[in-house]
């Protein structure tokens, strides 16, 4: 089965697009459809655009075993398949977030203590040092 196709393609131009010709085939031993009774089902893959990516053949039978069939039409099915859309993620709850936890981070870090509490170590060695060395003055 051979299906021609047409892929847009930017061709390196500011805002032109070109659009490439060729063909999507698929290839099958004859024998496989002529075992499984000529019933057979052809894929057919779109893309986003709604042109051909690609096609699949499907048959009952695995491998060729040198059976013959008593058919005389064949049985086709085929589908249509489109890109499945996934779930998209939801960046604005996960950019709340992360602004949260910054805002709790640097709440945490801010040291909420007055001067003497946060520097006390550093304050009581100089005023005894200057008591000390003032001396009986």
């Amino acid at each position: 089965v051979r299906e021609a196709v047409v892929s847009t393609q930017s061709t390196g131009e500011e805002g032109e697009e070109g659009g490439s010709e060729g063909y999507v085939t698929i290839v099958t031993r004859p024998c496989s459809i002529v075992e499984a009774n000529l019933e057979h089902t052809i894929n057919i893959h779109m893309d986003n655009s709604g042109f051909v990516s690609g096609l699949s053949l499907f048959t009952k039978t695995e491998e060729c075993v040198g059976k013959t069939t008593t058919a005389s039409a064949f049985n086709v099915h085929t589908q249509v398949l489109y890109p499945v859309i996934g779930a998209a993620p939801d960046v604005n709850t996960f950019i709340q977030l992360k602004e949260a936890e910054e805002r709790k981070k640097s709440e945490e870090s801010k040291d909420k203590r007055s001067f003497f509490a946060k520097y006390w170590m550093y304050i009581v060695p100089a005023v005894l040092f200057f008591m000390m060395s003032m001396g009986g003055q």
